[in-house]
Order: structure tokens, then sequence, then C-alpha cells
């Protein structure tokens, strides 16, 4: 039984006050903060897996506006990466873009077909592929008279009857000079186009 307070008989207790004052309690969540001192270029250039290993998450209903400084490898260091006053990365405007041009695919001999003519002192770099088979036959990639394909089953039993292919980030090139030729080792119709550039 509290002291001085009245005994309750149906309850068996006495009667607590409400608290008048709650400085027991807290009224926010303080933020914590955590450092991972970095001691080497590797460890730089590691970074996700230094996050991964000491990120935690918090949650907060107060908005900030962070200023940051990108950086970017280049080389055997870094440099600073530049943004654009509406806020997009900036990129060098002198360096000309690839024209992107397209060559269709389009015979039925067992033959290898030149799809893009030679230009002087360039190579030929294919960024996309699609074709079809009219049937079995092997199709392979050619820079001049050189493979730069292994053989490639199409049409046949269990076998795909044509291809659509992104080979932007790693383009299929040609040796400087040379030609790009799609040859088939039966007499089928191949057809479709290719998206190409020369650098």
């Amino acid at each position: 039984m509290l002291p001085e307070k009245r005994y309750n008989p149906s309850t068996e207790t006495s009667r607590r006050p409400t608290p008048t004052t709650f400085a027991h309690l807290r009224g926010w969540i303080e933020e914590r903060k955590r450092s991972q001192k970095i001691t080497s270029i590797t460890e730089l250039t590691n970074i996700n897996e230094q996050l991964r290993v000491q990120s935690e998450l918090y949650i907060s209903n107060v908005i900030n506006r962070t200023i940051s400084q990108l950086i970017g490898k280049y080389g055997d260091g870094f440099v600073t990466i530049e943004g654009t006053a509406d806020g997009r990365l900036k990129v060098d405007a002198s360096i000309p873009a690839a024209t992107m041009k397209q060559a269709v695919i389009n015979f039925s001999t067992a033959i290898t077909s030149e799809l893009v003519a030679v230009v002087a002192g360039e190579k030929i770099c294919v960024v996309n592929i699609m074709l079809t088979v009219a049937g079995e036959t092997n199709l392979t990639f050619k820079s001049d008279s050189d493979s730069i394909s292994g053989p490639m089953d199409f049409g046949g039993t269990d076998e795909p009857r044509g291809m659509v292919h992104s080979l932007a980030d790693s383009p299929l090139k040609t040796a400087e000079g040379e030609a790009f030729g799609l040859a088939s080792s039966l007499g089928v119709q191949v057809s479709g186009y290719i998206t190409y550039y020369t650098e």
C-alpha cells in the first residue's frame, strides 16, 4: 500500500496518482552515427563492401539537404565528377557521339554474306543483332575471313529459330579495315538486321 493513499478494499490496492512530469520519457530518438576509417586505396575502391559491413538503417522524419562531392576512379587515382546547372551529370561535349547505322541480313545460300563493307581505317562495332532462320544451319560472325564467334546452332530440333541480342556494353568488333559478315553452313533463308557504328 502506498503511504498516505487510501486503501481500496475491492482491488486491494491504493490509487496511484497520474504523474505530472514526464522527464523520464524521451520525446525523440537520438541519431547514432558510426564512422569507418578508410586506411587504403583498396578499401576506398571497395567502398560497397565497407558499407555492407558497417551499414545500419535509420528512419527519420527530418528532411536534410545534403551537399556531397562525387569522386570517380581514374587510372591510379581519383577525380571529381561534375554536374550541370540543372542537376544532370556533366559529360564532355567535345567527344562526338557514335553515329548508329543499320544493315540488313537477307540471304539464303551457304556463303559468308558481307553485312557491312570495309570502312578504311575503322573497326565495325555491332551493338544489336536481330535475326531469324527458315531452317537448320550454323551461323558464324566474321571479320573478313576470320571468325569472331563460334558456329551457333539454329533451326534444328530443340534449337532456337532466331535471336535478338544487345551488345551495347561490349560490341562485337571487326579488325580495323575489315568487313563484317555472317556465314551460314547450309542454304536456308537468314533474315534480320544489325545496328552498328564505326570507330
